[in-house]
């Protein structure tokens, strides 16, 4: 799996359905106005994420993050407003996540990140794998192909099978542990809110991607043993405890 990167977009929201404070006696609750029970202020990232490498010695070569991309753009205010003049840049998150902008994410964000921070002693043979969500066409245009194949590369992207989120890292448990970072914050708007997610994914540990991999590979076997099926149940593996008695599966 050294060659294999895993991609996927969640939805961030600025106030979810509950939060958890913990509130000195004279505190007042925290309280956040928002237009409709119906209207939640949220942004779609895309998180780029490898399997964390390690040399002979157990030293960290590379911790596996790439980066995590917002789907958001930049427009100039037309009116003014108590928080900013007319014609100031504005922030505003893309609500249509479609195959054309999946595309443009691809091509000018991250392949440019996997090629600018791809490990020099592995071979350049990529393998990006996502799920089977409709606006995941894999394009076959010149411009796509030569952006793969550029400086020696060969990029390749495939399908994860079908309802198996368990192949995929994002969704087994990375996701969660970049949400419950960011849920450590108040952020106050969308700015607020882009900055403390991107903050997250670069503050999570490596070891927790590195467990999270392992839990991968259990999940595969497990499919193994279910003849392909997904009625399985991902058991425990105390990981901690084994990796200090150093026999934690590669």
């Amino acid at each position: 799996m050294n060659h294999v990167i895993h991609i996927d977009e969640k939805w961030f929201y600025l106030n979810p359905d509950k939060r958890r404070f913990y509130l000195l006696p004279k505190e007042k609750n925290p309280y956040r106005a928002q237009q409709t029970r119906r209207f939640k202020l949220k942004a779609m990232f895309m998180a780029i994420i490898g399997k964390p490498l390690y040399d002979t010695n157990g030293e960290l070569l590379q911790d596996g993050k790439y980066v995590i991309f917002p789907f958001t753009i930049k427009e100039r205010a037309k009116k003014s407003s108590k928080n900013r003049a007319a014609g100031a840049l504005v922030i505003k998150a893309l609500q249509n996540v479609n195959r054309e902008v999946i595309r443009d994410m691809l091509l000018t964000k991250v392949i440019p990140e996997i090629v600018s921070k791809w490990p020099e002693s592995l071979p350049k043979n990529v393998v990006i794998q996502w799920d089977n969500a409709r606006p995941h066409q894999i394009p076959r245009d010149e411009e796509f192909i030569v952006a793969t194949t550029a400086n020696g590369f060969n990029i390749q992207i495939v399908f994860q099978p079908t309802q198996s989120p368990n192949l995929n890292v994002l969704d087994l448990g990375l996701f969660r542990s970049i949400q419950s970072l960011q849920y450590h914050y108040f952020p106050s708007n969308l700015d607020e809110l882009v900055e403390k997610v991107i903050e997250s994914y670069d503050t999570f540990k490596p070891q927790v991607n590195k467990y999270i991999w392992v839990t991968l590979q259990r999940c595969m076997i497990k499919i193994l043993k279910a003849q392909g099926g997904n009625k399985y149940k991902i058991s425990h593996m105390n990981k901690k405890k084994v990796e200090n008695l150093g026999i934690l599966p590669d």
